[in-house]
């Protein structure tokens, strides 16, 4: 997998607009019959420039989700407190963060393409949280999952409840049901 990653690089435009095209083309079609010049052509990019960063659109597709998990972490504060992650305001933070990118999640996981998403929330997790936090990977797993599926429930249900209220929910759930707030 060659993926490029800088966080503030000149180059996420032109990633964007990949993977953008990818979503364009998943909306038409299964996965396994995009070509790489069906997205090309709708992201108005080179075949080069494709190759530049990808060495396939699955890489593109995660390519995406880092992003977007790199704007998070700006935005949420977690480069400089991981610690933030399980607060209730960071849960609802989380929530409005990602309903900004819900195409992307949603299209994925009616695409059958959920595994793109589970390894990235499991990665970041063990990579950025599980080295600051006294708390064990299955932990970790837990509520990384937990967030991603009640995350693309609430977007599929159309946000009929508030984010807050869902943080609420989520925040019971790992800081036990009686705990205040």
């Amino acid at each position: 997998m060659k993926i490029k990653t800088e966080p503030n690089s000149r180059t996420v435009p032109t990633r964007m607009a990949i993977g953008n095209a990818i979503l364009d083309e998943l909306e038409k079609k299964e996965f396994a019959r995009i070509k790489v010049m069906d997205v090309i052509r709708t992201a108005k990019v080179s075949r080069m420039s494709f190759y530049r960063y990808y060495e396939n659109l699955y890489d593109a597709l995660c390519d995406y989700l880092n992003i977007v998990v790199n704007g998070y972490m700006i935005e949420g504060g977690e480069i400089n407190d991981p610690g933030v992650f399980m607060r209730l305001e960071h849960i609802e933070f989380s929530l409005n963060y990602f309903d900004r990118y819900a195409r992307y999640f949603l299209i994925l996981n009616r695409s059958g393409l959920y595994t793109i998403l589970i390894d990235a929330v499991n990665e970041y997790m063990m990579k950025n949280i599980l080295p600051q936090k006294k708390l064990h990977m299955f932990e970790l797993y837990a509520y990384a999952g937990g967030l991603l599926n009640s995350f693309l429930k609430w977007e599929e249900d159309g946000k009929k409840e508030s984010a807050h209220n869902v943080a609420l929910m989520i925040w019971r759930l790992f800081n036990h049901a009686d705990a205040e707030v």
